[in-house]
């Protein structure tokens, strides 16, 4: 969602041309059938949502562009394959003018053996949360990166705490306040070793309807990295 509400994009493998096949998809060294993606958007009106377009070609160069992240001048962030091993990598397309210039990589990577994913800018482009593969022993993990004088920081990870090793933690979304972040995970609460009998029937329904190692939605606070 753009952060005056008034277009949204998102990502479909429809035909570019509106006809045809899926998109077919490229990454990780692989073919991905009708699994690719690229931008499109779509404006509200005062009668509601209007028609998707897709957004041009100096955008959506390849058949696998996703996550989209709005700034406040418009500008999109994305990630797309890239390099020998096609790898996801953080991109950014300035929006000047009313036209968009061509995307250039988000200087926050880590190799091309490494994957960052799903950023989530805020409007200001103040900051970025991110997903990355950069520490194989946690798995697909949190990042945040600030913004000063055009300069990007080195990505600091968000700690166990909130970003769960080993629980595929992606899909970062900011909240309208700009300051909660929200995120799917595959994270598990842990049961005590010493529960009542009470505790252990609230463990079997939190078991039974969400605590089951499946993908959840979860939520926190960013005030702790953005009160430095």
């Amino acid at each position: 969602m753009a952060p005056d509400g008034s277009y949204l994009l998102f990502i479909s493998n429809r035909p570019a041309s509106g006809a045809g096949r899926p998109l077919d998809g490229f990454y990780d060294g692989a073919a991905r059938p009708a699994a690719g993606g690229n931008l499109w958007r779509v404006d509200r009106t005062t009668h509601g949502w209007g028609e998707p377009h897709r957004l041009p070609e100096v955008v959506n160069s390849n058949t696998s562009i996703y996550s989209p992240s709005i700034a406040s001048d418009g500008s999109v962030y994305f990630m797309q394959p890239t390099g020998a091993k096609t790898r996801f990598h953080l991109f950014r397309s300035q929006f000047s003018h009313g036209a968009f210039l061509p995307a250039v990589e988000v200087p926050v990577g880590a190799g091309d053996d490494v994957g960052d994913f799903d950023p989530a800018v805020a409007p200001d482009e103040s900051f970025m949360v991110f997903s990355s593969t950069r520490l194989p022993d946690k798995g697909t993990s949190l990042f945040i990166a600030f913004q000063k004088s055009g300069v990007w920081s080195t990505p600091e990870y968000m700690g166990d705490t909130v970003s769960v090793p080993r629980a595929g933690n992606i899909e970062a979304r900011l909240g309208s306040d700009y300051r909660t972040l929200y995120f799917s995970s595959n994270h598990v609460e842990p049961a005590s070793p010493h529960q009542s009998r009470a505790e252990s029937e609230r463990g079997i329904e939190r078991m039974s309807s969400w605590n089951n190692g499946l993908m959840n939605i979860w939520r926190f606070s960013l005030d702790p990295w953005l009160a430095r």
